[in-house]
């Protein structure tokens, strides 16, 4: 809803300034999201994945990342891991997502890992986190279980 240039976002539900919304169309129309909801909407609809269960995942982690253990940032989102092996195309299933990483494990530490031949990758701490990660261990949990 628009009313004298302030926006209601349909996800936070906060109002906001015009200024906060990305526009839709040449007509200058806002987007129903204010820029940061938007971004997460794109964000997790790319991995597939709910708010609740990155949530859930972070709430598992402690806040930090899975790998190093770094804290949380407030500046900076958690980057969202997934296998890039499992999904060709540009967006994930969402089962192949694997944990939260701070940007240092996730840039320049993990995919530079994952390219080296498999006898040469021995880092015992990443080999644990890519054969039993978080994400894994939380859909494992949240399984309901079989009938008898």
């Amino acid at each position: 809803m628009v009313r004298r240039g302030i926006v209601e976002c349909l996800h936070c539900r906060e109002y906001k300034p015009v200024s906060e919304y990305s526009v839709l169309d040449a007509s200058g129309t806002p987007r129903p999201y204010c820029k940061p909801c938007n971004a997460e909407r794109v964000r997790l609809g790319h991995y597939n994945v709910t708010r609740e269960f990155v949530g859930q995942l972070l709430l598992r982690q402690e806040g930090k990342c899975a790998i190093c253990g770094a804290p949380r940032s407030a500046a900076v989102a958690m980057h969202i891991d997934h296998d890039h092996a499992c999904c060709p195309g540009r967006r994930s299933c969402g089962t192949c997502v694997r944990g939260l990483l701070c940007n240092r494990c996730n840039h320049q530490g993990l995919g530079w890992y994952e390219a080296l031949p498999p006898e040469v990758r021995t880092f015992d701490l990443l080999n644990r986190y890519l054969s039993n990660p978080p994400a894994k261990r939380l859909r494992t949990e949240q399984l309901p279980p079989a009938a008898a």
